[in-house]
């Protein structure tokens, strides 16, 4: 087999790899907090719906948390009704909160543009269900 006939073979099988990261693939595994995990660039970022609040949780492909401190987020959120945009900000560790009243429809599409200091923005999409889970600190509480 010629040299370039290896690289190219060789190439093609390195993408194929690389892009093993498809939705299907984070909708087959368990987050870590409960909530829909979506590729941006260079980052994971798991979407928490809970009752009027929006939580992102950033983590590079190896899944090791990234800072969010200075970071932000815009929201946008459409049910088949209406249209609502909140805006996260940097919570502490590898998170970004957001606190505004949205309902969200059966299903809801849920689009994020996040912003980490010195980086480019990031896109993602998620579709979530109607009904928020809750955070899990109530139900560590109660099991103890």
């Amino acid at each position: 087999m010629p040299v370039r006939a290896l690289i190219v073979l060789l190439s093609a099988v390195w993408v194929a790899g690389a892009s093993g990261h498809t939705d299907e693939h984070f909708d087959r595994h368990p987050s870590p907090h409960g909530g829909q995990v979506r590729m941006a660039g260079p980052y994971h970022i798991e979407l928490v719906a809970g009752e009027n609040q929006l939580t992102l949780y950033i983590t590079d492909h190896a899944d090791n948390p990234v800072q969010s401190a200075g970071g932000s987020a815009k929201a946008i959120v459409m049910t088949a009704k209406k249209r609502y945009v909140l805006v996260l900000a940097g919570a502490g560790d590898n998170k970004l909160e957001g606190i505004g009243e949205f309902k969200l429809g059966k299903p809801s599409h849920v689009t994020v543009i996040v912003k980490l200091p010195e980086t480019d923005s990031q896109l993602a999409r998620f579709t979530v269900n109607k009904k928020p889970k809750a955070h899990s600190s109530r139900s560590h509480q109660h099991q103890q």
